[in-house]
């Protein structure tokens, strides 16, 4: 899981930094260039996402047959780290196929060269929120004897929180501040590169600035009315 997390986050910035090089070398001089560039980006993001989707069905199947198996030949407690850990990997593993299947839609919308291949990504999107669903309702597989909520539940997010014990809580506030405080850190450093690049390229990135710029208040105002002494 964290090699994975790594990677994903080393692609997006190899990424980042080898747009801004291309743009500053080629964006005013060669759209063709970059077209094609972004049409082949799109081809690999939507083979890493159906990658990635077989994968998490593969260890979503594994890990529903070994909950069903009473004659497994773990005892329990590896067992729950192995169904926890692989609970985790398989919400990954959808996760990132449905971010990558709308970033290869919108390229390929936005380009409109192959019906077929725009087709293609809008199952794939489809498929991959499927699997994310899929994914999430595992917990129920995985704890039958617990009283969780179904995934269907509007009020699901908040009933399978009440229904974690104070290990289970501590764990999730601890990844979900870590969480924050990169996302945070992200969002801050992207806003810097899209002020960069409308400076560099004179493309205004306006727009964008600033949504990501009321998302980032909204987040840090969200933070403070929730943690505030009640």
């Amino acid at each position: 899981m964290k090699f994975l997390l790594k990677m994903l986050l080393y692609a997006a910035i190899g990424f980042a930094a080898g747009y801004l090089t291309l743009e500053l070398l080629y964006g005013r001089n060669s759209e063709g260039l970059l077209e094609t560039i972004y049409f082949w980006l799109s081809i690999v993001m939507i083979v890493l996402a159906a990658a990635l989707l077989v994968y998490a069905f593969i260890r979503r199947k594994k890990l529903i047959k070994m909950t069903k198996d009473n004659n497994r030949k773990v005892d329990d407690d590896d067992f729950d780290v192995y169904s926890y850990n692989t609970f985790n990997v398989v919400t990954v593993a959808t996760a990132v196929p449905l971010v990558l299947s709308l970033m290869a839609l919108a390229i390929q919308a936005l380009a409109a060269e192959s019906p077929w291949l725009v087709a293609l990504t809008i199952v794939l999107v489809f498929v991959s929120m499927f699997m994310s669903f899929q994914a999430s309702a595992l917990v129920n597989i995985i704890y039958p004897d617990k009283d969780l909520p179904e995934i269907s539940d509007k009020k699901y997010a908040e009933k399978l929180f009440a229904a974690s014990d104070e290990g289970e809580i501590f764990i999730m506030a601890k990844a979900l501040y870590r969480s924050w405080t990169l996302t945070s850190t992200m969002l801050f450093l992207a806003l810097i590169f899209m002020i960069f690049y409308s400076f560099i390229t004179e493309e205004s990135q306006i727009f964008s600035i600033v949504i990501i710029g009321f998302i980032m208040i909204i987040s840090q105002l969200k933070y403070a009315y929730e943690i505030r002494e009640k």
